[in-house]
């Protein structure tokens, strides 16, 4: 705690040090240039003879040089002077100063460093808090109907309304609260806007486009873009001017309570060049004036769509946007599909890193995810594509999804009336304190940590708030810690860092004349930017914090504090993350809202998978204790430590007689008669039944199957639901086979399970392959047992079902048939090479992230005298790990450099 008040002194002594020199600098100078030179304005005005004779005469006593000099320095202090009170108006209304014509530009960056220095370690004096007083006054003065507040305006900056609104104060007369002159905020025109449709999501009504327009005329619009001057010709990138509209009386229903209002035409859609967009038709006045706009922290319901246009069936409910555990946990999808991505990515690395010869692995199969985890992924996978029959994306596509999406600008922090609330990151001045507090910020902290990689999320955490959050989680070594964390050592480090970020992106903005982080992306997507967000307790700093969280508009950067906030929204919440008391902008929006929350336990597990989603080695990812599992929660299918070999189903007498149901388990399950396959009749729990009797084909208890099929279902529905699948697939194979004797699911001494008589399984004969390879005692006998392998691995096990005990089964076979592939190419590369090199060719279509896999393709390949080709698949794995953020490892570039050094080895 000493550190505190050294660093503070520092910070004082830097905002010191800028304030003096900018004294200096407008006082000291013009007094010395005086005291040298004298005034720069002559005592008469020289006559042309004079000047004349006084530039062609000779410069003996170095009086023109003199002279000279003294009126540069006089023109570049105007200039400094200019830029001092330019970029102090700016700063203290909210807004960019517009760059200054380049000889003067210097000087312009000059004055905003020192400016901005001194603001920042004086964020508590007389200028900035007037500044926030006034900026609190207006926020929190009452808005007349139909009228959104300008402070919920500026702070649902690109929320479900959409992208590019910006906070502005006014100019200097309105920020006094006495004043009349309206405050405002501004809007960034996007390809497709017009200014009516502005009006109508601004105040409820289109008719006030006008105003907008009358508002905008004198805005100065970023270099390159030109001024409004036409309501019906807006141009990307142009800001329009959103003024407070004050009425006089509330309005009726009535639409002549808003008089239309008259000029021309409003603009049609803002047009791209080559672009065809048609014009948005104009809403009649009197319906546009009857709507109340809708608040946009708060995301509307969702409309409901044509039939001929929704993908999924009309009569299916909107999923809940938030996920409950058993241990009390609530987050949403977000959150959800975060960890999904990052168990994918952690079982991808793992992929690469496996060595079919490694017989240490093969005995100890990988742990499957933590259960927080396993639930939130599958809940994931149910809502976003089973629920709606939409293919299930697999590992890879799910990493391969997650590069194309944008740096997070807003964080989903609850419901309130089943409607998600967001507010915006950059900006965000957020406090949390009561019972809750701690457990909502590990929500929002560790959704943020989920989409942090790739530069596009960091957050600040100092470490007594960081072991205040997540007791017992040790991160000792960077490499240990998540992607877009960083744990300062104390408050005040932390708050450092952020102020030198701020600078940082202020300069940066300046260098490349962009208006915002936005753009900055846009233009320069290499350079990492991602939305920076405080998480800690700080009431010794409150006034810096405040400072900054008012420029992270513009900068992308943001405070969740973990204690009561007058300078923003604080909230208090229960024990379960209700606000029942909320002060600040966002008051009424908040106030009864539930907010997602996280349990210590559940954090530290998901913390622990998005830690061993980088590649980190297990060694280091594993060394956190395991979350303890709910008492009310069943157990998991258990991780085959090494799986036993399933039982080989009994054969029917004939075999050359073809059954009449074939059940295909590798790829997506689905039923085949002899006449072809089974699409319609067959429930999702039918087909879940049939894959989970398949595993056992020595048969299950109903028990069992309730348990891992229904494991959130009352006894007395999993029940019924049991009943109604055995029910359902007997039916549906009668009618398609047209036998109605048979029953398809035996059911003898408490035991069910499939008819091998009359149900031939995929899956059965590639186990049965498997089991006779390693029985085999030589290898002409193991050559022969796994050659049919590559044919009957079609595919991963039920790629379409997400139960935790599917894809436990589903890596574990996977990693099964791999290794047999691996071994039989083994067998073969001596005698048969090229045969040996189609089986790892196979075996990498079905596992592209094997790096063992592609050094053994590229030796066998240089064998064959074709080193070209080795270079080549050591490109395609390069290309491949990039979906990893990976490149193959020193290993496999040492052995390429040595094959291509003795091509024949």
């Amino acid at each position: 705690m000493t550190q505190l008040p050294r660093t503070r002194a520092a910070e004082i002594c830097r905002g010191i040090a800028a304030l003096l020199l900018v004294i200096v600098l407008l006082v000291g100078v013009p007094i010395g240039l005086y005291a040298v030179g004298g005034s720069p304005l002559p005592h008469q005005i020289p006559s042309w003879a004079q000047i004349t004779a006084t530039l062609m005469g000779p410069d003996s006593d170095q009086q023109v040089f003199l002279a000279a000099i003294g009126l540069l320095g006089w023109i570049a202090w105007v200039q400094f002077a200019i830029a001092v009170g330019t970029e102090t108006v700016c700063y203290l209304a909210g807004r960019p100063a517009r760059s200054l014509p380049r000889p003067a530009r210097p000087l312009q960056l000059l004055a905003r460093n020192l400016i901005t220095t001194a603001t920042l370690a004086f964020s508590a004096t007389a200028t900035l808090t007037t500044t926030s007083a006034s900026a609190h006054t207006i926020a929190t003065a009452p808005s007349a109907p139909h009228e959104p507040s300008p402070a919920q305006d500026t702070a649902t900056k690109g929320t479900a309304d959409g992208d590019g609104w910006e906070p502005f104060l006014g100019d200097g007369t309105a920020q006094h609260t006495e004043s009349r002159e309206p405050t405002w905020t501004t809007r960034i025109i996007h390809r497709g806007d017009n200014l009516w449709t502005l009006a109508r999501r601004a105040y409820g009504s289109g008719t006030y486009y006008s105003k907008i327009f009358k508002a905008s005329q004198r805005l100065d619009q970023p270099a390159g873009v030109p001024d409004l001057t036409d309501p019906n010709h807006l141009h990307p990138g142009q800001r329009v001017r959103l003024p407070q509209i004050r009425h006089r009386s509330a309005p009726s229903s009535d639409s002549a309570a808003i008089p239309p209002a008259k000029g021309p035409r409003p603009s049609a859609p803002v047009k791209a060049p080559g672009d065809d967009v048609p014009a948005r038709p104009r809403p009649a006045p009197k319906e546009a004036a009857s709507r109340q706009v809708p608040n946009p922290i708060v995301a509307p319901p969702r409309a409901p769509s044509p039939p001929a246009q929704t993908p999924h069936r009309t009569d299916d409910q909107q999923p809940s946007s938030s996920i409950t555990l058993p241990s009390g946990s609530t987050f949403g999808l977000g959150l959800a599909a975060a960890l999904s991505i990052a168990v994918a990515a952690t079982r991808l690395h793992r992929r690469r890193r496996h060595h079919p010869a490694d017989t240490v692995q093969d005995t100890a199969p990988a742990e499957p995810p933590p259960p927080p985890v396993a639930k939130a992924r599958k809940a994931y996978l149910d809502r976003a594509f089973a629920d709606h029959d939409a293919p299930v994306p697999s590992d890879a596509e799910l990493l391969t999804s997650d590069h194309t999406t944008p740096a997070p600008e807003h964080t989903t922090l609850g419901t309130r009336n089943d409607s998600p609330i967001r507010l915006p990151l950059a900006g965000l001045s957020l406090g949390l304190h009561g019972d809750g507090a701690h457990a909502t910020a590990r929500a929002i902290t560790i959704e943020l940590l989920g989409k942090a990689s790739r530069d596009r999320a960091q957050l600040l955490l100092p470490q007594p708030d960081f072991d205040l959050l997540f007791p017992g989680s040790d991160l000792t070594s960077a490499a240990s810690t998540p992607p877009g964390l960083t744990i300062t050592p104390t408050v005040a480090a932390a708050v450092a860092e952020l102020e030198t970020e701020l600078l940082r992106r202020a300069r940066l903005l300046e260098i490349t004349d962009q208006p915002d982080l936005a753009a900055l992306r846009a233009a320069d997507p290499a350079e990492p930017l991602p939305t920076l967000l405080l998480v800690a307790s700080i009431p010794e700093h409150a006034a810096a914090v405040n400072t900054i969280a008012q420029l992270g508009h513009r900068h992308g950067i943001g405070a969740l504090i973990l204690n009561p906030w007058s300078h923003g929204t604080s909230l208090h919440l229960t024990e379960h993350a209700t606000v029942t008391h909320a002060e600040g902008p966002h008051a009424d929006t908040l106030t009864g809202a539930h907010l997602f929350h996280l349990t210590s336990d559940d954090a530290r597990a998901m913390l622990a998978i998005l830690r061993s989603a980088t590649g980190t080695p297990p060694s280091e990812t594993e060394d956190a204790p395991p979350s303890p599992r709910p008492a009310q929660d069943h157990a998991p299918v258990p991780a085959p430590r090494p799986a036993p070999e399933l039982p080989t189903p009994p054969r029917p007498s004939g075999n050359d007689q073809p059954r009449p149901i074939r059940l295909q388990l590798l790829g997506p399950v689905q039923l085949h008669t002899t006449n072809g396959p089974i699409t319609t009749g067959l429930r999702r729990s039918a087909r879940d039944l049939l894959a989970y009797l398949a595993l056992h084909p020595n048969g299950i208890t109903r028990a069992q199957a309730i348990s891992h099929l229904w494991p959130d279902h009352p006894p007395a529905k999993a029940t019924s639901a049991f009943n109604t699948a055995v029910a359902n697939i007997r039916k549906t194979l009668r009618t398609a086979t047209g036998l109605r004797e048979p029953m398809f699911l035996i059911h003898t001494t408490g035991l069910y399970r499939l008819d091998a008589v009359l149900i031939d399984v995929d899956l059965w004969h590639l186990t049965t392959t498997l089991s006779n390879a390693s029985r085999a005692t030589n290898a002409p006998d193991r050559i022969a047992a796994l050659t049919p392998a590559p044919d009957l691995y079609t595919g991963h096990f039920a790629s379409d079902l997400t139960h935790e005990w599917a894809e436990t089964h589903r890596e574990h076979l996977r990693r099964r048939t791999i290794d047999a592939l691996a071994d039989l190419a083994d067998l073969l590369q001596h005698d048969h090479p090229e045969r040996a090199l189609i089986t790892l060719e196979y075996a990498i279509t079905h596992d592209p992230y094997g790096e063992n896999l592609y050094r053994t393709i590229m030796k066998l390949q240089t064998h064959l005298g074709h080193p070209d080709a080795a270079q080549r698949t050591y490109q395609l794995l390069a290309s491949r790990l990039t979906d990893l953020d990976a490149e193959p490892d020193d290993q496999t570039h040492q052995l390429l450099t040595d094959l291509q050094r003795s091509p024949n080895p």
